[in-house]
């Protein structure tokens, strides 16, 4: 396999957490995001980032509504000795070892809230939108002899540059467009006008992504976007 990734490079409860998942086959589909990605994307392409967070998430590929079991994530992840609760809005969420793992979902349709049920892994997901992005344009790599999925980073990218204009929080924000100043570098325009070809943006998506890449002047024209 051409991405092989050190032992070290996750702590224990993480790569734990990774282990059990690729296990029953979580990975096949579905990938993890959030910030820990830059950790891969540090070691195999080089892209350089100081990670701050505690937060473990995944995007995870939704089969079918009515979909049977396959194998019980909560059980697994309990199992580790994380903790599950449920927010507000009734997402399930698992807290352990400082850290706090969430699932999100492609959120179809309009605006929602609440939770998204995932009966083939046996948890719910925070509906939103865009996800699918980094589910149908993935990567894998090999950590400790299993396999885990990842966002291609044009994928992880132009993610990046919609939600960034979507956050409520300027912090949240300004981190969203740190982490894609940081992998400007090793972004593809090849494999970003397949992603963008495959795209149905509507107009103020497509302005929050200019937006976006003035803000970290990245030129238009890498991606083919108008």
């Amino acid at each position: 396999m051409k991405n092989k990734l050190p032992d070290n490079l996750f702590p224990d409860h993480i790569k734990n957490l990774f282990h059990v998942m690729s296990k029953v086959g979580f990975f096949e589909r579905s990938v993890v995001i959030g910030s820990w990605v830059m950790l891969i994307y540090q070691e195999l392409y080089g892209a350089r980032y100081v990670l701050r967070t505690l937060d473990i998430d995944f995007a995870v590929h939704i089969a079918h509504a009515k979909s049977k079991l396959r194998a019980d994530l909560k059980e697994l992840i309990t199992g580790l000795g994380f903790t599950d609760y449920f927010d507000a809005e009734g997402v399930q969420k698992f807290a352990g070892g400082g850290y706090e793992v969430e699932f999100i979902g492609q959120r179809s349709g309009g605006r929602c809230k609440g939770a998204l049920s995932i009966p083939e892994w046996n948890v719910n997901a925070i509906p939103l939108p865009f996800i699918g992005i980094m589910t149908d344009f993935s990567d894998v790599a090999d950590l400790c002899g299993f396999i885990i999925r990842f966002p291609i980073p044009e994928a992880f990218f132009l993610h990046k540059l919609i939600i960034a204009q979507r956050r409520l929080s300027d912090a949240k924000r300004d981190k969203d467009l740190e982490q894609c100043s940081v992998i400007i570098p090793i972004i593809n325009d090849e494999n970003m006008k397949n992603i963008i070809q495959k795209q149905r943006f509507s107009r103020d998506t497509k302005r929050r992504i200019v937006v976006s890449c003035k803000a970290i002047g990245f030129p238009l024209p890498r991606i083919e976007l108008l």
